[in-house]
């Protein structure tokens, strides 16, 4: 009788996790947004510092100055998203937009360095993906941007069976008429 009780429980306890199961906590979590955009800050200033004026100059195509604009934007727009992260990092769109505009700045400055390689001066190419490197810390919110869709997912599931559930016993229970 007893075994059978706790088997019960058991399996209760697994059919309905806790809303945030498997999330590290906010106090974890805000930290690291936080660190992501102190570190994108200290790329920056080696950014502000390319010439892509003179790039065009020596030859290189006109759209490396766009591209430079447009990274130095989606840096900006990165910060303030990993600042919101911050405020809030179990949201799972602010850390899908975290790592979205994240992944896309990393792309940008890359092939911006690579111009920056040919036209400017390859010791500066190489500061600026090193910085790059370590201020982007990509793999904690790749595996936080799952586990949050996969929490919510189970949550939606959860959520569904239980309205179901009602639904199934509000048609049991009402009158015919």
């Amino acid at each position: 009788m007893f075994a059978q009780l706790a088997l019960v429980l058991l399996a209760a306890q697994n059919a309905a996790p806790a809303p945030d199961a498997g999330l590290p906590p906010d106090w974890e979590l805000k930290p690291r947004a936080l660190k992501l955009s102190e570190g994108l800050e200290r790329v920056r200033p080696l950014l502000e510092r390319l010439q892509p004026e003179k790039w065009t100059a020596a030859g290189a195509p006109n759209q490396y100055e766009q591209q430079y604009k447009d990274c130095l934007n989606l840096l900006t727009h990165v910060q303030n998203a990993a600042a919101r992260l911050a405020g809030n990092p179990n949201g799972l769109t602010v850390a899908v937009e975290t790592l979205v505009r994240l992944e896309s700045f990393i792309n940008l400055a890359q092939s911006l360095s690579q111009a920056v390689r040919r036209y400017q001066n390859p010791a500066v190419a190489d500061l600026v993906e090193s910085e790059l490197a370590a201020a982007a810390d990509r793999e904690w919110l790749r595996q936080h941007v799952l586990e949050l869709a996969a929490v919510r997912e189970r949550e939606r599931e959860t959520a569904e069976q239980e309205a179901q559930r009602c639904r199934e016993r509000t048609l049991k229970q009402a009158p015919r008429r």
